[in-house]
């Protein structure tokens, strides 16, 4: 008897419903499976990544589908570590045509498909709507506006409330390959510039990095908490529930949890698009796809699972039972049970991102250390480790070395 097919993913609550599904699989299947998943934050993303990794590396790999990080993804593919769909999708009718042009250039590699996407996670803008009506000051539409409505909004709120403590703005600013890396491609891609795609040798990156960089790192000294250097999305959403700051920009996913789960805070905020740079709004997209190591020995059960966990009468189920709003599927995004189910601001940001959303963490097939060495220079710049032409200098430096390692 085959042994179950070993599922890992991220114990992040928009899927609190896998394990419904997983028996639900089971029963319609007789194909059994076992679920693992992990924490992730600031000093516990590393142990995800590693556990994603050793299933693409090991030739007895730990787990058989994995809802892979497509940085991640994309380097193990080159490699022949991933294993194609195209073939098992032709022969079972299986098509990426219910999601973006963009999701299916992500989680496509050399023209063959490594996984099918489940969500697509972009970053939003969610404000205090009470303190913003208090002071007359309109919903910032740009960056420029968080930095000077947000400087309004922090001496009003610390004259009148006597507190030294309450801040305008927080986003991800920790290091590694997943906490500021995500905010700087939003920003980077908002003043024109991009990560390179391929592993060719590159000029330094000049404007507009240095821009981008400079805007983000100004914007964070003017109206975010002191310990910016250390905040991951758990320490951000966490800092915007107790009333410590105002302003965050995170992802949909947990604005849909947290407005659900505080209606209290949910009376008083609102949700709007990510702020615009020169270039225009550029919401980074992260859609990590469920993948099978090529060398698993349940390759074909895995795949029967990887069908089901992305049908879209399972993802509308997740959607409506564990707030998956930032579903991969168009159809259910637009279906009418999400209209009925999530707040009019949440859902229209939700799907007005979605037509403009970018991948902006690209790095051709160098996979998360690329990712780790945009985010520790851009750490090193908010702590003030680094100037700014310093950390744009580490970051080209890290990316060239990978690049002559691969």
């Amino acid at each position: 008897m085959s042994r179950p097919v070993r599922v890992y993913q991220e114990d992040w609550w928009p899927f609190r419903n896998l394990p419904s599904a997983l028996r639900a699989f089971e029963e319609s299947t007789s194909i059994k499976t076992e679920l693992v998943w992990d924490k992730a934050g600031v000093g516990l993303i590393e142990n995800m990544f590693d556990r994603m990794i050793r299933s693409f590396t090991e030739d007895d790999p730990p787990f058989d589908l994995v809802c892979c990080d497509e940085v991640v993804l994309r380097h193990f593919a080159s490699k022949g570590r991933v294993l194609a769909l195209d073939d098992l999708m032709a022969r079972d009718g299986i098509t990426l045509e219910d999601t973006t042009a963009e999701t299916r250039r992500v989680v496509t590699f050399d023209g063959a498909v490594s996984g099918l996407p489940c969500i697509n996670v972009s970053n939003l803008l969610l404000y205090r709507r009470d303190l913003l009506d208090r002071y007359s000051l309109p919903v910032p539409q740009s960056w420029a506006e968080v930095k000077s409505i947000g400087l309004e909004l922090q001496a009003a709120v610390r004259r009148d409330n006597g507190d030294d403590e309450f801040y305008a703005f927080a986003s991800r600013g920790a290091s590694g390959g997943g906490h500021s890396v995500w905010t700087m491609g939003t920003m980077l891609a908002s003043f024109g510039g991009h990560w390179p795609t391929g592993n060719q040798p590159m000029a330094p990156f000049g404007e507009p990095y240095r821009e981008a960089l400079s805007t983000y790192v100004d914007l964070l000294k003017a109206v975010a908490p002191p310990e910016q250097g250390m905040i991951s999305f758990v320490e951000t959403t966490r800092d915007f529930r107790k009333g410590r700051v105002g302003m965050i920009v995170e992802v949909g996913m947990e604005y849909a949890y947290m407005l659900r789960d505080a209606s209290d805070l949910a009376e008083k905020s609102g949700v709007a698009l990510v702020p615009a740079g020169p270039a225009g709004r550029s919401p980074n997209l992260y859609t990590p796809p469920w993948a099978i190591p090529a060398k698993s020995p349940v390759r074909d059960e895995a795949w029967e699972l990887a069908k089901f966990l992305t049908s879209s009468r399972q993802l509308r189920e997740d959607g409506l039972a564990s707030g998956a709003i930032e579903t991969a599927a168009m159809s259910v995004l637009y279906s009418p049970e999400f209209d009925r189910h999530f707040r009019a601001d949440l859902l229209g940001a939700v799907r007005a991102s979605r037509a403009i959303a970018f991948e902006e963490r690209p790095f051709g097939t160098l996979g998360i250390d690329a990712c780790v060495a945009i985010g520790d220079a851009t750490n090193a710049a908010i702590v003030g480790d680094l100037t700014i032409d310093e950390a744009l200098s580490q970051m080209h430096e890290g990316i060239m070395a990978l690049g002559r390692a691969d």
